[in-house]
């Protein structure tokens, strides 16, 4: 018996399913990959919206030239405490590492992501 008919068979039929590629294209999940691979994460990596809330919270006597700056800074903010808190050892068997960035408490977690492939999703703390 495979997987797929095990678990059809403990909870019944798929009602629905939302993925990953549904939330990014929704906007509920915001990719950050480019900017993760500069701060040094291999995987793919996306934030949710209220993260992405966080980092897009400008001014708007901003400058298109301007705000892009300052949205680069705190998504290398965020993506670097995350990767310093992976390296500081937090996550030794677990997916999931929490830190602080932006004045806010945030987590992470990695995944297996539409295709199996590992993902690397930042949240807020309360978000999941």
């Amino acid at each position: 018996m495979n997987d797929e008919t095990m678990t059809r068979e403990l909870f019944g039929e798929l009602i629905y399913s939302y993925t990953r590629a549904q939330a990014l294209a929704d906007g509920v999940l915001v990719d950050v990959s480019e900017r993760a691979q500069r701060a040094g994460i291999r995987y793919p990596t996306a934030c949710t919206h209220g993260v992405w809330a966080l980092i897009d919270c400008l001014p708007a006597s901003d400058t298109d030239t301007l705000a892009g700056i300052v949205r680069d800074m705190r998504a290398e903010e965020v993506l670097r405490a995350m990767l310093a808190a992976i390296r500081r050892g937090g996550v030794r068997g677990t997916d999931r590492v929490t830190f602080q960035a932006l004045g806010c408490a945030l987590w992470a977690q990695c995944g297996p992501g539409d295709t199996a492939a590992p993902v690397v999703t930042v949240m807020r703390e309360g978000e999941d």
